[in-house]
């Protein structure tokens, strides 16, 4: 059975989501640190370095540049989740604030759920239940996913996406590239 929102709900989501966003300068920048944003976000993104373990070795090193892009880049970063992935700003810095979780597994989480069909909390509350110590590579076929599915292209493809809107450098590997020429091949032959 499907409870009614109290009328009370919307007024404390905004709330939370207005502290979140006015506690983020503090979790961005700090001048003692050799990277910026390091004092939020370097034990967390050290720590998921090699706690990605998406099964795809390709993959977990884009998800680590993301981890120093969504330090670097913290609005851009969320700007990009908001808009392509769907998931409200404040989410985003708040996921980023939790201990274990860095810019490469938010990104992962939300752009999962896009391929799965699924909600960025699913795949969230999926990775809080098994641990921030979980392998990706665990959550995702919890929801049908696994290197070389169609879900994993999909994440692949995503990330090209990303890299291209933020202007910054990819390499694709073999993968990678003949996902993007099969999507460059649907994309002509469409009227």
């Amino acid at each position: 059975m499907v409870r009614a929102p109290s009328p009370i709900r919307p007024r404390l989501r905004v709330a939370l989501a207005v502290a979140v966003l006015a506690a983020a300068p503090a979790l961005v920048a700090s001048p003692t640190q050799d990277t910026p944003g390091a004092a939020a976000h370097g034990d967390a993104a050290q720590a998921s370095r090699h706690a990605h373990a998406t099964g795809d070795a390709w993959l977990d090193r884009q998800l680590a540049d993301i981890d120093d892009y969504a330090v670097r880049y913290p609005e851009a970063f969320a700007a990009e989740l908001e808009r392509y992935a769907g998931v409200p700003r404040a989410y985003v810095v708040g996921l980023l604030a939790q201990p274990g979780w860095s810019g490469g597994d938010a990104w992962f989480a939300c752009f999962l759920a896009r391929a799965v069909e699924a909600t960025c909390r699913a795949v969230v509350r999926s990775r809080t239940r098994a641990g921030v110590e979980a392998d990706w590579k665990e959550i995702a076929a919890g929801f049908g996913a696994r290197p070389g599915s169609d879900a994993y292209t999909a994440v692949r493809l995503a990330l090209a996406d990303s890299y291209r809107r933020w202007g910054r450098p990819l390499q694709p590997d073999a993968a990678l590239s003949r996902a993007l020429r099969q999507r460059e091949q649907r994309e002509q032959q469409q009227p």
